[in-house]
């Protein structure tokens, strides 16, 4: 079962690199199963042309994807890496810690 960011009506989520500069929005953040590996896997779709250059060119670098609505999931990955996956984008990483 998947667990969706936010998928409609203009929220979806904003994306912000190490150096928290905005990236850019898609409109569907989606985060699928957990991986054997421990990875956090995510799939973005997006009509941004370039989030999309950045995601899929992403190799181990810190990324922060923030819920549009506030109500939806957000993640802050230690590191990421991106690829092309179909129509969509697939983001596996590592999350950060949350410090105590």
């Amino acid at each position: 079962m998947e667990n969706e960011v936010e998928s409609s009506g203009g929220h979806g989520a904003r994306f912000f690199d190490g150096k928290k500069r905005d990236m850019g929005w898609a409109a569907k953040v989606s985060r699928r199963k957990p991986s054997l590996g421990g990875l956090t896997v995510l799939d973005v779709g997006t009509a941004d042309a370039e989030l999309a250059t950045y995601l899929v060119a992403m190799d181990k670098e810190q990324l922060t994807i923030l819920s549009g609505d506030g109500g939806g999931e957000s993640f802050v990955f230690s590191w990421a890496s991106g690829y092309a996956n179909g129509r969509d984008i697939r983001i596996q990483g590592i999350l950060e810690v949350p410090r105590a």
